[in-house]
């Protein structure tokens, strides 16, 4: 392969937690040795962050460089046989590096929502169900634009999809040449594989139980009931995908194009499957074997780009899209040493920063001085801009307008680059970052369980974190000054619909109401949302 703009290979984890790395955790029971080595060779981010504390909402920040609480998802993630949630008029990451002559590809778990094309009516015959067994409201989230979990959520998801018809729009019309994977996540029908626009095996049978328990440990090893294509077999996802990965790098090789391949991996969520070659590797429990097998899969495509002379021309992004699940089962892996949070307070879902910091790392050894770290605020919105600055690409005011290029400091210069972050919980409260203070508007974390007329969404904590990073000590009621700035920021960033300088854009309406509850903290507030009633 000749050609001068770098690959980029991007892997998402999902559900790793900060204190999962044993490169960011020194106590981590979990010695993840290709992590480590790659960290090696690059730089660890110390204080980098996911847009959001749940999975479909920080895969939209990251794809389009935009605070995915702008989109019409104000909280919670998309059912697995959702519409699209990423706007057709909104360039992707993807679309940027492909204007610039780049191949691409993406690999794993998709949950953003696809065109599917879909039957007039749900077809509970095709699966030998009783119709009179299953609730279907009139008004459903992910569809008909709608993507607010209180109008309605079906009993069983994927009845209503024609899988014999190509989708209509997904991640080929999003940017990517190549795509492989499944809807959502391991424990989320339609339990399908996609191939392109295309359903690789029609599902035939019903599997999974229902109401499952994605907030504690009760069912690790179960997924959703839904339907499901008679060759999908649960723990042999991943390593499919991993083949599927390896197999296209040893394409790209063979080319004279350079290469972005995204691969958002189904590990380490739920259900927690190692294979049997890790089972017992950790000695902490299967939790431990599935970090493992992802750390596995980190250095075999460390070593297949080395093996094809990539890996020196390769920018390799490594991160995860959320903190980790209480499915990890957090009391049983502490009491053997092991916080997949680190010292940080909470995991997956909250606000606080075990929700939302990620173990991130990036290679890239023409630029990046290998065995470094740094300390600046970053996000991970922040890759659309860097990637463009750093393959010359232009950028349109009505896109990344949440992104803030990092190129400096992949260059070694110590200077921030940041001054704010903005944060979402599950239940799509904020919290708004300056410096060291951070401002939480949300009570109790803003769980995704926490979502209801009873929730308040007003400024509730306030934490100096240079003093206190496990977030344990709010002193909300000694800096009304500070308060007072922070709001008056948050509220210029909803109301101009960027963060960054430009021009001002539009928020995209939360459907069918168009109230949006999460910014009841602001002045004018009523005023502002009237025009989302329309």
């Amino acid at each position: 392969m000749e050609q001068n703009k770098p690959n980029v290979v991007l892997i998402l984890a999902d559900d790793l937690g900060y204190g999962d790395v044993s490169s960011f955790n020194p106590d981590s029971k979990i010695k993840t040795s290709n992590i480590d080595a790659l960290a090696g060779a690059g730089m660890r981010f110390m204080d980098s962050h996911a847009t959001s504390a749940l999975c479909t909402p920080s895969r939209y920040g990251l794809l389009t460089g935009r605070y995915n609480w702008r989109s019409r998802l104000k909280s919670f993630v998309c059912p697995g046989d959702s519409e699209p949630l990423i706007e057709k008029s909104r360039r992707t990451m993807a679309q940027m590096l492909k204007d610039q002559g780049y191949q691409t590809a993406a690999v794993g778990k998709w949950h953003l929502g696809l065109g599917w094309h879909l039957k007039d009516e749900y077809d509970f015959d095709r699966f030998g169900l009783n119709a009179d067994e299953f609730a279907v409201p009139e008004t459903r989230m992910g569809r008909d634009g709608n993507f607010d979990p209180t109008i309605g959520l079906i009993d069983m998801e994927g009845l209503d999809i024609d899988y014999s018809k190509p989708i209509a729009h997904g991640p080929l019309q999003m940017g990517f040449d190549y795509f492989y994977g499944t809807p959502a996540s391991l424990d989320q029908p339609p339990f399908v594989y996609i191939e392109n626009d295309r359903v690789v095996e029609e599902p035939t049978e019903i599997t999974g139980v229902p109401g499952l328990d994605r907030i504690g440990a009760s069912q690790q090893k179960a997924w959703q009931i839904g339907v499901k294509a008679p060759h999908f077999i649960h723990e042999e996802v991943p390593a499919n995908m991993q083949n599927k990965v390896l197999e296209l790098i040893e394409q790209f090789a063979e080319g004279d194009r350079p290469f972005f391949l995204y691969y958002p991996v189904h590990l380490v969520h739920g259900p927690i499957l190692p294979l049997p070659e890790f089972e017992g590797k950790s000695g902490i429990g299967d939790y431990g074997d599935w970090v493992l097998q992802l750390d596995a899969y980190v250095g075999q495509i460390t070593d297949k780009l080395k093996e094809k002379g990539l890996f020196g021309n390769t920018i390799f992004i490594f991160t995860s899209d959320n903190g980790a699940s209480g499915v990890a089962d957090f009391s049983s892996l502490i009491k053997q040493g092991h916080n997949p949070s680190h010292h940080f307070r909470g995991h997956k879902s909250d606000i606080w920063e075990g929700g939302h910091r990620e173990p991130t790392i990036v290679s890239y050894p023409p630029m990046i001085k290998g065995g470094t770290s740094s300390n600046h605020m970053v996000s991970l919105s922040d890759l659309y801009r860097t990637l463009a600055e750093l393959t010359g690409a232009e950028i349109g005011d009505n896109e990344a307008e949440d992104s803030v290029s990092n190129l400096t400091i992949w260059k070694g210069n110590e200077q921030s680059i940041r001054n704010d972050i903005v944060h979402s919980s599950g239940n799509g409260g904020f919290s708004i970052r300056k410096g060291h203070w951070k401002l939480n508007l949300v009570t109790d974390g803003g769980g995704m369980d926490l979502i209801g007329p009873d929730i308040s969404f007003m400024p509730s904590e306030l934490f100096d974190l240079s003093r206190d990073v496990k977030e344990l000590q709010n002193v909300i009621d000694q800096h009304p000054d500070i308060i007072e700035s922070l709001m008056n920021d948050l509220k210029d960033y909803v109301k101009n619909g960027r963060s960054t300088p430009g021009g001002p854009q539009q928020n995209e309406r939360n459907n069918p109401t168009g109230k949006w509850r999460q910014l009841e903290w602001m002045d004018g507030y009523g005023d502002y949302i009237e025009e989302f009633k329309k």
